[in-house]
């Protein structure tokens, strides 16, 4: 049997439209560019790694910059606060062992170092499994994340660890460009 000939020349009108709320839009734009960053991290945490004062400098400031607007919207819930400016000061101290474990190269070609893969791909990766955790706990189990459960970085676990891989890649950064400003 035939549609009625209204719906052949109109097909959108038999497609219902869904309303997409925020929550649902969230993910659907956060999972992609989260998974895109952690594949670029995790190439820039194993082998050799040609120094670029350019991109390290714009790394620090777009770090910065994320850790800043992270901690403005924490504010409000103080615990979470305290646990992103802890986990910024642990990923510092983290930065100066990184530091102290990679290896430089000063070739022909240019200057290069090499971070230690260990704990670069190790903070990627707890970093990664906490935020998969927070997306399964709010966004598979609705019932669960009643109107009081805290939103997606406003829980302080997941922000102490935001707060030490991003501790770690500002520190870990600004002495790889200090480094590379006394070796050039």
């Amino acid at each position: 049997m035939l549609p009625p000939a209204g719906r052949l020349l109109r097909p959108w009108r038999s497609v219902s439209l869904v309303a997409v709320t925020t929550a649902q839009l969230a993910p659907a734009i956060l999972i992609p560019l989260v998974a895109w960053r952690v594949y670029v991290r995790a190439r820039r945490n194993i082998g050799r790694q040609p120094f670029r004062r350019g991109r390290l400098l714009a790394r620090v400031v777009v770090y910065s910059v994320l850790a800043t607007l992270i901690a403005v919207f924490a504010a409000r819930h103080l615990p979470s606060l305290e646990a992103e400016l802890s986990g910024l000061a642990g990923g510092a101290l983290l930065a100066v062992a990184g530091l102290r474990l990679t290896r430089w190269e000063m070739t022909p070609e240019g200057n290069f170092y090499t971070p230690n893969a260990f704990l670069g791909i190790g903070l990627t990766l707890l970093f990664v499994g906490r935020i998969v955790y927070r997306f399964t706990a709010l966004f598979a189990v609705p019932s669960a994340a009643g109107p009081g459960a805290p939103q997606l970085f406003q829980n302080p676990l997941t922000l102490a660890i935001f707060g030490v891989t991003v501790g770690y890649y500002i520190a870990y950064t600004a002495g790889v460009l200090a480094r590379g400003r006394r070796v050039a």
